[in-house]
């Protein structure tokens, strides 16, 4: 009987063995071959158009918290307590405002982000359903889930490539 096992155990062992060895597994990232698709550099470049005031406003603030700070290492020592306290409630003014600014700002990524994933969901599907069927992929996993992953495999480069001719195809 303990034969009988033993035979049985290595038989199925075999077999998975067997099985997963004929089995192709790749790995890819949809959103990382979407957001640098050439596409979405585009779709993105008329987002910071849009906000582009605001993102002047934020480099305008970095730079004057900058400067403020500056000074006040520069001649702090020679300031009065009056103008030492004006310039670091200047600066915490200023620090309110650009996190108000910088919220807005990855807030409307965000969104953009979002919505541009959903629009193109079903484009990236079909594209990817295509490179699987030409690479005779049997499994297919999430990039963003895999520790490490052989290039060999990782399809995501493969898809990013595809994105990009199917948007030069579209805009033809």
């Amino acid at each position: 009987m303990k034969h009988l096992v033993k035979i049985i155990v290595a038989s199925l062992a075999f077999v998975a063995m067997t099985v997963a060895a004929e089995t192709k597994i790749a790995v890819v990232d949809m959103e990382r071959a979407l957001f640098q698709s050439e596409g979405a550099k585009a779709s993105f470049k008329q987002v910071e158009d849009q906000f582009g005031d605001d993102l002047e406003k934020l480099k305008d603030l970095e730079k004057d918290m900058l400067e403020i700070q500056q000074k006040m290492q520069k001649d702090g020592a020679i300031m009065s307590d009056e103008e030492q306290r004006k310039m670091r409630n200047t600066v915490k003014e200023k620090q309110s405002e650009y996190q108000f600014f910088a919220g807005k700002l990855q807030k409307a990524e965000q969104e953009w982000r979002q919505q541009f994933f959903r629009a193109n969901l079903p484009r990236i599907q079909e594209i990817l359903r295509k490179l699987i069927d030409d690479e005779k992929v049997d499994v297919v996993l999430n990039g963003q889930a895999v520790i490490h992953v052989s290039p060999d495999i990782d399809l995501t480069k493969k898809l990013l490539n595809a994105l990009n001719k199917a948007s030069e195809a579209k805009a033809k």
